[in-house]
């Protein structure tokens, strides 16, 4: 009887089902923040040195990765046996030119089906305007999203305020003190949603 209620009066009745199941096992995941992590074999709660810490953290990632491909590459145009074909790294796979693309019109209707396929909730990324919002004014918007997404599209420009992204970290392993332990998400606008179907 003490769920009937919530499950019942729930616009979406899966993630409040998701919601109680998780409370019940103690997985209760409210985002309270990180308090502290381990940085330099020193425990910390300064959250201006812990975002710096992730900041430092998540930006050196792409740059690991890139010395990996680098060395991958070298260890394969370097080595006696070259036979083996799984042994491409990313960086051979780029050298060669991509195939043409022929781009087709979107249509008014195309955006608003995309409008219409979000899931509604008040949550919202970088650009402070929630999908619920967007549902509710995609037959006003959905002209001019038109004409602004075929222009950048054949002009073969992505707008630069698309680009930007609230960055969180997410724990990924048991042990949350430690800074390796977490992943990055990225928190888009809702408009980038649309570049992307």
């Amino acid at each position: 009887m003490e769920y009937d209620r919530p499950i019942l009066n729930s616009n979406n009745v899966m993630r409040t089902c998701w919601k109680l199941i998780n409370k019940e096992l103690g997985k209760d995941h409210k985002n309270h923040g990180i308090q502290s992590v381990n940085i330099n074999g020193r425990s910390t709660s300064n959250h201006q040195i812990i975002a710096d810490a992730f900041n430092k953290h998540f930006t050196t990632i792409p740059d690991m990765i890139n010395q990996n491909i680098n060395a991958n590459y070298y260890r394969i145009k370097t080595s006696v046996n070259n036979q083996n074909k799984l042994s491409y790294s990313l960086k051979c796979v780029f050298q060669n030119s991509f195939p043409s693309i022929k781009y087709h019109c979107t249509t008014t209707k195309e955006i608003e089906n995309i409008i219409i396929s979000f899931k509604s909730s008040d949550y919202f990324g970088y650009g402070d305007v929630p999908t619920k919002l967007l549902k509710l004014c995609s037959h006003f918007i959905s002209s001019p999203l038109n004409d602004t997404y075929n222009r950048n599209l054949f002009m073969g420009v992505f707008p630069d305020r698309l680009k930007y992204a609230i960055i969180r970290p997410l724990l990924n392993k048991d042990n949350e003190n430690y800074i390796s332990n977490y992943r990055q998400i990225s928190i888009l606008t809702s408009f980038k949603k649309f570049l992307k179907k």
